[in-house]
């Protein structure tokens, strides 16, 4: 899954892992056989924690930002991208930690588990769930690689350990990933990966966008309505860049509707609060152009590369049974 910051990736991420174990808890209900969400005021708690699953493992690999703390920081401090072989392990270390709390996992799990030898490590994970008819789901959230080789060596790792009932869900704010997925798997290997690409609103869902927001069930809504002008309005387009921040810029709005004791939120209300917000020419600082992520700006030679698809002990033992 890709798209920049605050396209609502994360967001769409953890509904497709909702789904996904949703299904394979009752795969009998399917979208035309799924009965109708029940009234708001008969509903559940909306927000309380979803109970474990018995039929999916999720487990969210968490560590591997470049946040300038934990495995990416250097002794001087200074942020570093991390390396191949230090996310891998870290997604083997966490992962096994996670599926050792599931019941009955521990019993069935070979020694092996504990090998450092990655390939015999997961061949048992794998073994253990599929003994225990489970599935596994690894959420992995963006990772800033130093260069396309990495990117798409991490890529096809994920692909190569998605067997078994396992499934990799990766999250990247790298914006050209739909160019190069024809280029990182060949045609079989496509049939096993899904893309999703998040990206900005659409000037015309301005006004279906607000309805939603306003209008969903379940979901905290400011108790004001929306005045017809505010459905008119055609914000500039900078506005529709970010679905977070459109939301933060909402929410803030409607409070203070709220606190004029306003029944509804004008546009007026909304506009203003758009032009404090605007951006200036100074907020869009020039980057090191060495450090780039946009593919069109890359050397041209490099979609010709074939990087390093795998870690040497990986990739020599690839097609074992």
């Amino acid at each position: 899954m890709s798209g920049l910051p605050g396209t609502g990736k994360s967001s769409l991420l953890h509904r497709c892992v909702h789904e996904f174990v949703t299904e394979l808890e009752d795969p009998k209900s399917s979208d035309g056989d799924r009965p109708a969400a029940e009234p708001p005021d008969e509903s559940p708690n909306p927000w309380c924690r979803r109970e474990p699953s018995g039929a999916v493992s999720v487990v969210p690999v968490t560590g591997v930002r470049n946040t300038g703390r934990d495995l990416e920081s250097s002794p001087s401090g200074h942020t570093e991208a991390p390396e191949l072989s230090t996310v891998i392990d870290r997604i083997f270390r966490t992962v096994v930690k996670a599926l050792k709390t599931t019941p009955g996992f521990a019993e069935v799990c070979g020694p092996e588990i504990d090998s450092p030898d990655h390939f015999d490590s997961w061949r048992a994970l794998t073994d253990a769930l599929a003994h225990l008819g489970r599935r596994l789901a690894v959420i992995i959230p963006h990772i800033k690689w130093e260069d396309q080789d990495s990117r798409w060596a991490f890529l096809r790792f994920c692909h190569q350990k998605a067997d078994r009932g396992v499934v990799f869900f990766v999250e990247t704010e790298y914006t050209g990933l739909e160019k190069e997925i024809d280029l990182i798997f060949d045609e079989a290997q496509l049939r096993g990966v899904t893309h999703l690409k998040t990206g900005r609103l659409d000037r015309e869902d301005w006004g279906r966008y607000l309805r939603l927001w306003m209008e969903l069930p379940d979901i905290p809504n400011p108790k004001v309505g929306i005045h017809d002008d505010l459905l008119d309005c055609e914000p500039a387009p900078w506005v529709f860049v970010s679905i977070a921040k459109l939301q933060t810029f909402l929410r803030a709005a409607a409070d203070e509707a709220l606190q004029a004791d306003e029944a509804y939120l004008r546009r007026s209300r909304v506009v203003l609060r758009f032009a404090e917000e605007e951006p200036r020419p100074d907020d869009f600082l020039r980057g090191d152009p060495s450090e780039t992520d946009d593919p069109e700006e890359e050397p041209t030679e490099a979609a010709g590369r074939e990087p390093n698809e795998l870690p040497d002990d990986e990739e020599d033992r690839r097609d074992e049974p």
